[in-house]
């Protein structure tokens, strides 16, 4: 009887040392999905700047073919637009708030003229 539970008790060692030294699968797929929502970020980021880039060269080489009535409508996503709102409403100046937000100071017009209607 005695042999059984020192038996038992060796082989409950055992086990407990190999699920301890086993590999740990939840963390490999957790390292995983963080080096993609890492690389995901940065190339939004690089979109993002490109397409900054192109706005300004669009703007820059197509100023007379717009007429002077016409806004072109931005779209920030509604985080960003609330920040800028917020931020003039408690009042930063535009330069201020552009250059928080990583936007251009022509873009934090247009949203605030865009949303006049919010900051009544």
């Amino acid at each position: 009887m005695e042999f059984v539970i020192v038996l038992l008790f060796l082989i409950s060692i055992v086990l407990l040392g190999i699920s301890f030294t086993g590999r740990d699968h939840f963390k490999e797929l957790e390292q995983e999905v963080e080096h993609l929502s890492v690389s995901a970020m940065q190339e939004i980021y690089k979109i993002k700047k490109k397409m900054r880039v192109f706005e300004e060269e669009l703007l820059q080489s197509g100023n007379g073919s717009i007429s002077q009535n016409t806004q072109p409508i931005i779209n920030f996503d509604y985080y960003t637009k609330n920040q800028i709102l917020t931020k003039y409403k408690q009042g930063m100046s535009i330069t201020d708030i552009a250059k928080s937000e990583n936007v251009t100071a022509e873009e934090v017009k247009l949203i605030i003229e865009q949303n006049k209607r919010e900051l009544s």
